[in-house]
């Protein structure tokens, strides 16, 4: 289904090769999975397989891509059409009707298919995807994750036989990605739909894809199955570090994998990490109400954010989250209700002039970038915020972006620019941090470093709110969950309450070891406290050990 050989590609403004791989080859009905830190190569790769690269990108392209027998070099992107299937990174750029059923049929329309395969083939996307409700909704009303479930509705409509996804979890709740990713896995074992992935949140995938490769400043450096591949990763899933920490090798790939290594060992329950004492509050909502048309997106929601916390907000796609954040800072409008921003209404307070002391990273991070280079943005925040020069270099070694300060930011991935954006925005001491969805294409050691200074600025008297839809990152940065559904906040606490005892947003770790186990921290404090059970669980698997395991418990 795809060759590649001796590919070696170099992005128009930029001096070194974006991609190098000799050779690489995947057989039709394969599932495979593109793991490497940000920038590594993962989506260059991708727009090459549908001849984005070079059609589209420019720059200098050397070698040769076949798929499906088709040489890319004289194939373009709208050749590849009725065989491969693309979601990139940012699917909000993908979509260009007014209407979801509209974008859906767009394409299979374009193609030239009869009316009733049109209409036959959308409902069955949308049912795929869990969009019926949504066929007649204006495609600008929809969240983030209904926007990337949309346009992989819309690619799957066309039923490619090559299918090729750019993060395609990244925006979803915990709930939906399960369910995008059950429907990926049957289009490959029932329909032998080839599917190579790109991703960073790597736990809910190792135990489905066939092979792993690994992709390293534009190289390949480990390609075969997930259970060796998995130990070499420099950037470790949780299932990973898990299995690290007791000992396994292979590791687990799957969380039912890693209960069943566990059966007859158990962890004493870790001493949870206390609460701060919450300080004064810069932002309150009181019982804000916000529509969209007809629609009540948010109802009656009363939330406090004090400083010295840090608060998240989880819930499905489409609960309210970013609308309740734009409420917040005075950026959509709200029915009824109060916001108060620096103990006066959030108008009021803006009107002043007192913005300078706000951080805020929207879904969309290219908004914060204004200028031809990185270093443009970050050079002028500093002159607004009156930063020095060893502030914003602090905050650029924190974000990994010293090779990227003469970059413009159309040519940043996804995770460089969301890095960038989180630099601009938290240059200086602003007092008030609001991020959303702000881990979108980091990898977890990028995720561990942003948790950790948030939380460092928290405890310095900074007050933080974000959205997330990663629970795993909101376990190990947030002193406070807050649950949101259908535009009403149903739930609150500490995330061991919150997360740990939820069947949807449990973390990796709780689902292993219960609900007091929230973070990979929580386990090494238990190991440290009692090693003993990790010499009782099982060490040393192999593939064929498993069956003859049950058959013994049984």
């Amino acid at each position: 289904m795809i060759e590649v050989e001796a590919l070696r590609y170099r992005y128009p403004t930029s001096r070194y090769p974006a991609l190098v791989a000799p050779h690489w080859a995947v057989e039709a009905g394969e599932f495979v999975l593109l793991a490497g830190e940000t920038g590594s190569g993962k989506t260059t790769l991708l727009r090459s397989l549908v001849s984005l690269v070079p059609h589209f990108y420019g720059g200098w392209f050397g070698g040769r891509v076949l798929v499906g027998g088709r040489d890319t070099r004289h194939h373009r992107p709208a050749d590849l059409a009725g065989l491969v299937g693309y979601v990139g990174q940012e699917p909000e750029t993908q979509t260009l009707l007014d209407r979801v059923w509209d974008e859906i049929a767009f394409a299979l329309e374009n193609l030239g298919f009869p009316p009733r395969v049109v209409a036959a083939r959308v409902e069955e996307a949308l049912d795929l995807l869990g969009l019926a409700h949504l066929r007649n909704r204006p495609i600008e009303t929809l969240s983030g994750g209904e926007r990337q479930r949309l346009t992989l509705a819309s690619v799957l409509a066309l039923r490619p036989q090559l299918l090729l996804l750019d993060e395609p979890t990244s925006q979803l709740d915990p709930w939906s990605a399960e369910t995008v990713l059950e429907v990926l896995r049957r289009l490959v074992d029932e329909l032998g739909i080839t599917l190579v992935i790109a991703e960073h949140r790597l736990d809910r995938l190792l135990g489905s894809c066939t092979r792993l490769t690994l992709l390293e400043d534009g190289k390949i450096v480990a390609d075969g199955s997930p259970q060796h591949v998995a130990e070499r990763l420099p950037d470790p899933p949780i299932l990973v570090q898990v299995s690290r920490l007791l000992g396994w090798s292979p590791p687990a790939l799957s969380v039912a994998e890693g209960k069943r290594r566990l059966r007859g060992c158990q962890l004493l329950s870790p001493v949870q990490r206390p609460a701060p004492s919450p300080g004064p509050t810069p932002l309150a909502l009181e019982r804000i109400a916000c529509r969209r048309g007809e629609r009540l997106v948010l109802e009656d929601v009363t939330l406090e954010v004090a400083r010295g916390l840090v608060t998240g907000i989880v819930g499905r796609n489409g609960s309210g989250k970013t609308t309740l954040l734009r409420a917040a800072l005075g950026l959509e409008g709200i029915v009824r209700g109060r916001v108060w921003l620096g103990g006066r209404p959030v108008h009021e307070t803006l009107r002043a002039g007192e913005s300078g002391s706000i951080a805020y990273v929207p879904q969309y991070p290219g908004a914060l970038l204004v200028g031809s280079r990185l270093r443009d943005d970050l050079e002028l925040v500093a002159r607004v915020r009156q930063v020095s020069t060893t502030a914003v270099d602090e905050i650029v070694d924190l974000f990994e972006l010293h090779p990227l300060l003469d970059t413009h930011p159309a040519d940043l991935s996804s995770g460089e620019r969301q890095r960038a954006a989180l630099a601009v925005a938290l240059t200086g001491h602003p007092a008030l941090i609001v991020l959303d969805e702000p881990t979108r294409g980091l990898g977890l050691r990028l995720k561990q470093r942003l948790a950790s200074e948030l939380r460092r600025r928290a405890a310095a008297g900074a007050a933080v709110l974000l959205t997330t839809h990663d629970v795993d990152f909101a376990a190990m940065v947030a002193d406070r969950i807050v649950l949101l559904s259908e535009g009403r906040i149903v739930n609150e606490g500490p995330p061991h309450l919150v997360l740990g005892e939820s069947f949807s947003y449990a973390p990796i770790v709780s689902r292993l070891f219960g609900p007091s186990f929230v973070t990979v921290s929580d386990v090494e404090q238990a190991l440290r406290e009692n090693p003993a059970p990790a010499k009782h669980a099982r060490i040393g698997y192999t593939e064929g050990d498993y069956g003859e395991f049950d058959r013994e418990r049984a």
